[in-house]
């Protein structure tokens, strides 16, 4: 109910604006519609590249009389409607893109994690010996674990 207050309000104070904005943001209407996600981030997405490209349309309606001949004029120009439905589909492939390349330099950043820690390992095995090593990983070549008693006994 408030909700609707508030765009009956907006419909009747600012209808210039709410033409521009209804239609400059239909690609974040239509994105949360469509959007199944938790968390909605497909809409966030959509709906933060979208404002962007509507407020230079806006500013240009603000500052050049807020009346609705302007509007209809900036609502007709092919390059207001570029640059709005345009930064909305750069919102679209920065959540299409990005998961992917993260994951990437995830992965990457996890394999030269494990390198360093093997060099580190190799290192501290030949300071200390095979004694530092997990029951598993200190087998002998034959498959036969020393015991204890067998690596005590064994001539440093």
């Amino acid at each position: 109910m408030v909700i609707a207050m508030g765009v009956l309000g907006l419909l009747l104070l600012a209808l210039p604006t709410t033409m521009v904005l209804a239609i400059g943001m239909a690609p974040t209407m239509t994105a949360f519609l469509g959007d199944r996600t938790p968390g909605r981030f497909l809409t966030k997405c959509v709906a933060g590249m979208n404002f962007a490209g509507v407020i230079p349309s806006l500013y240009h309606l603000w500052t050049t009389g807020h009346d609705l001949s302007t509007a209809m004029k900036v609502v007709t120009d092919i390059y207001a409607w570029f640059l709005m439905y345009g930064a909305a589909a750069m919102g679209w492939m920065l959540f299409m893109g990005l998961p992917g390349a993260v994951a990437m330099f995830r992965a990457l950043n996890a394999k030269r994690r494990i390198y360093v820690l093997q060099e580190k390992q190799k290192d501290l095995i030949n300071e200390w010996g095979d004694c530092i090593l997990p029951a598993a990983e200190s087998q002998s070549t034959s498959g036969e674990r020393k015991t204890d008693d067998q690596e005590q006994a064994a001539p440093s």
